[in-house]
Order: structure tokens, then sequence, then C-alpha cells
């Protein structure tokens, strides 16, 4: 076990100042001088790192995995999960664990995993996948936030399903990526694993497992399902209920 030392809110506060001043401190993956940085500008009677959490692992042996390149979210999510061990999901909300990750930890993997990101605005950028701590934003953007929030829901739901097991949610979840931003929109959906369980038995364990590539269909769908869900007790539904609700709520492919 390993006690790692996390930022409180002067050193979150101080992070995002130097973001709007210096984004190529996060850009360069320099977290040596990032710290020096945030050394110079703290006062002694404000410290800026001084929580702490227990891991299971070092996270910063994990750049090396990302140094040729990023692997996908689903192949990295175990890794980061296993890492951290088994952290309450009250933890998956704490903006000051997930940016202390992705400055100092893995600092070199969040500039890899998305250089392919418009980073026209580097300050929001920046903001955005190393500092964004806001509950849906999060778990969309955050670098590492995201690949936890991954595994959590996967597991939830493979608790429920029937035809996947967690990795074939994982994958699923990652790789369809319109899908899940539109559930992780609606936490009156998102919240309710075995609904999400359905869903994707729905699209991911027959025909139409290519139904959501266009972000309009997997909105409408869940737009449509979110209604229902409102006079619905889904949480007493049995799968194949829940299945055949989902299909109920599929808009036509065809206009």
């Amino acid at each position: 076990m390993i006690q790692q030392k996390i930022i409180n809110d002067v050193g979150l506060k101080s992070l995002r100042l130097l973001a709007s001043k210096s984004s190529h401190l996060f850009l360069d993956s320099n977290p040596d001088k990032l710290e020096r940085r945030l050394e110079e500008s703290a006062s002694p009677d404000s410290p800026w790192r001084e929580q702490g959490i227990d891991v299971l692992a070092d996270l910063s042996e994990l750049n090396d995995i990302e140094l040729s390149g990023p692997t996908t979210d689903a192949s990295f999510v175990p890794l980061v999960r296993n890492a951290l061990g088994h952290i309450p999901a009250s933890e998956g909300l704490n903006e000051y664990l997930w940016s202390t990750i992705n400055c100092f930890l893995l600092s070199r993997y969040v500039p890899v995993r998305w250089q392919s990101s418009n980073s026209s605005d580097p300050t929001k950028f920046v903001q955005s996948h190393w500092l964004d701590g806001g509950v849906t934003r999060a778990r969309q953007n955050n670098a590492i936030a995201r690949l936890w929030w991954l595994g959590e829901f996967a597991q939830r739901a493979a608790q429920y399903s029937e035809a996947l097991n967690e990795d074939d949610l994982l994958n699923g979840m990652a790789n369809n990526v319109n899908l899940y931003h539109q559930l992780l929109y609606r936490p009156n959906l998102i919240s309710r694993p075995k609904l999400v369980a359905a869903l994707y038995e729905v699209f991911l364990n027959g025909a139409d497992n290519d139904y959501l590539g266009a972000t309009r269909y997997a909105n409408e769908l869940l737009l449509t399902l979110n209604l229902r869900a409102a006079s619905l007790s889904l949480d007493f539904m049995g799968m194949d209920e829940l299945r055949e609700v989902i299909l109920e709520c599929k808009p036509p492919k065809e206009r």
C-alpha cells in the first residue's frame, strides 16, 4: 500500500491559474517544473498539498505504457482501477484526486491520449482534460476520472446482465461513446445499472450493434427512454421487460 498525497483547494486553484497563464507546463508533461512553480507561489501558511489516499501501486509507472501512443480506453481502465485499488464511489467525484493523478502521476498519459483533440485553445484544453471536476464533465473529459467511471459503470451493469460480462460492457461503453456520453447527461438512466445492462444487451448482442453510430439516434433513443423512466418502475422490471421497453423507444433508422 502506498500513501499518496493529493492537492487541496489551494493547490487546485493554483493549478487552474497556471493553466490559464502557462498551459505549456501541462502539455509538456513536466510535473517537476509544475511542482516547482506551485511551491514558488505557495504561502508557508497555506500548503497546496496535504491530503492523502492509499493506493495499491505507483501510478507513475503507468506512464511508460503510453509513451509509444495511447492504448484503447478499455484496455487502460483495468490498469488504473487496479492501481488505485477499491476506492468508494465518493472518491470518484474527488476532483483533487484526479487533478493530482493527471498533473503529477500520469502527466505523460494525458497529452498523449488527447493529442488528437482540438487544442486550438490550450487553456480550455488543459482545464477540460487535466482539471475538470464537474460530475458529468469529469466522467466525459477528465483523463483519468473518465477511465475510473467507465470501469465503475461497467462493473455495476455486469451484476445484472444476462448476456454480457464486465469486459463486454466496458468495451461497449468505451467504443460507443455516442450512447455512453448521452447516458452521462441523464443521471436518471446512468444511475440504474440494470437498465444500462439491458440497453447494452439490446445493442451489443444483436443485429443492432452498429445502430448508434450517429449521435442523433442515441440522443433520440435516450430522450424517449428517459421520459418512459419517469412513468415506469424500471427498478422492479425484469430484464425481458426492460429490453422490450428499450426496443419500443428506438427511433427509426431512416427518415
